[in-house]
């Protein structure tokens, strides 16, 4: 934004605010609002439990005195969960704004670097006149024929696109690794580009609905109007839905009753059996999840995950605008080759017969075990609506049958 002028500048595109600190600021602040008036626990033994009956009947005595506390506080989390939804609804918004101030100036500048070539073209018939013509014959512009900082380099943009749990982290780790000197522009975070360059960009990201913790279809169909220009690739990697179904539960779940982040089933599960216990003992909260249940993140501020039938149809919006579309299960029979394909995208000339290119860590089709083991899991899949069903099925799965 020009401080003078108040407008902004021409090719600079803001990436939407990360709202992620906040949500964890309060995340803690429920905690700690919850733990006014509470009695803290204390080990087993009759001294404790002395000292706890002692501090319950102080806590009750204390009753006319924390209750307008407790009253406040709850205020106040309520308002602020309010003034976070606002924000990130008009976040949403102001990334749509400001794209299309941006696509105003752009074209304003193309019409005065059109104007300064002329006028070069007038003053000087000479070797300016030839140079400018190799290159203007068609005064006719686009985005591409003006590359952004040279920093960022002229190549296509790349964009690494996934929903939640789908394998887009392992993806990124190969990039990371293997994909030589065009790595240094790799970054784990969305950012939109008026034009061509060697950018790698990497994100969770929703084509139709607002998702928690997924960059917002705004942000989405930009992307897909740069693929369409022929300035950026989209790469989207996606895995069969209902594993990534019990692979997000697990993540919610976790976060919401412990306020921690896992990378995978396996941070919490030593075995599949264990999994599979906690979901029959669950299964009720696993449904609610599933749904799209708001209560499911009650305390949490901000949009719910998507429902499962939601998820699905996002998967199968994704794939028809990908320009290459990769399943996380074709990298654990054959990891180089599915990995050339994303360097035939890019243009990168590396000879991966030289590298060793790792297969992803996860279990795949773990759902199978569920829909054998826990009655009510396979209820659901058999109960799913056909759509669905469907979906799953165009996108070369099978639902065990």
């Amino acid at each position: 934004m020009d401080s003078r002028s108040g407008k902004p500048l021409a090719g600079l595109y803001v990436a939407p605010f990360d709202f992620e600190e906040l949500r964890r600021t309060l995340a803690v602040m429920e905690n700690r609002r919850k733990a006014v008036g509470a009695v803290n626990p204390r080990a087993s033994g009759l001294h404790n439990r002395g000292l706890q009956l002692f501090k319950n009947l102080l806590a009750r005595a204390l009753h006319w005195y924390t209750r307008p506390l407790k009253e406040f506080n709850t205020s106040v989390a309520q308002s602020l969960v309010d003034i976070y939804s606002a924000l990130e609804h008009l976040s949403a918004n102001i990334v749509v704004l400001d794209e299309r101030l941006a696509q105003e100036q752009l074209e304003l500048l193309h019409a005065q670097v059109r104007a300064l070539v002329s006028l070069e073209h007038t003053a000087s018939e000479g070797s300016v006149a030839a140079t400018v013509n190799t290159g203007c014959e068609d005064t006719r512009t686009t985005d591409s024929d003006y590359p952004l900082e040279t920093r960022l380099g002229n190549d296509r943009t790349t964009y690494i696109l996934g929903l939640f749990g789908t394998g887009r982290l392992y993806l990124n780790e190969l990039i990371l690794q293997n994909i030589g000197e065009r790595a240094k522009y790799f970054r784990d975070g969305l950012r939109l580009y008026p034009g061509p360059t060697s950018m790698i960009c990497s994100g969770h990201i929703t084509m139709k609905y607002l998702s928690r913790d997924q960059t917002p279809p705004a942000i989405m169909a930009r992307i897909v109007e740069a693929v369409k220009a022929r300035f950026a690739d989209s790469i989207f990697v996606y895995r069969h839905p209902l594993d990534s179904l019990l692979t997000n539960w697990i993540y919610w779940r976790t976060y919401v009753r412990d306020n921690r982040t896992v990378c995978g089933i396996t941070d919490v599960y030593q075995s599949s059996d264990d999994l599979l216990a906690d979901l029959d003992r669950n299964f009720f909260e696993f449904k609610a999840f599933a749904d799209g249940d708001p209560d499911f993140y009650l305390g949490l501020p901000g949009p719910r995950f998507l429902s499962f039938p939601e998820f699905v149809e996002e998967t199968a919006l994704h794939c028809q605008v990908a320009s290459l579309t990769l399943r996380l299960e074709d990298f654990m029979s054959d990891p180089a080759n599915e990995f050339s394909k994303v360097t035939d995208l890019m243009s990168v000339d590396l000879d991966l017969r030289q590298r060793r290119i790792l297969p992803p860590r996860s279990k795949p089709y773990r759902f199978l075990s569920a829909k054998e083991q826990v009655p009510r899991f396979k209820r659901f899949i058999d109960g799913m609506n056909i759509e669905t069903k469907r979906r799953i099925e165009r996108l070369g799965y099978s639902l065990g049958d």
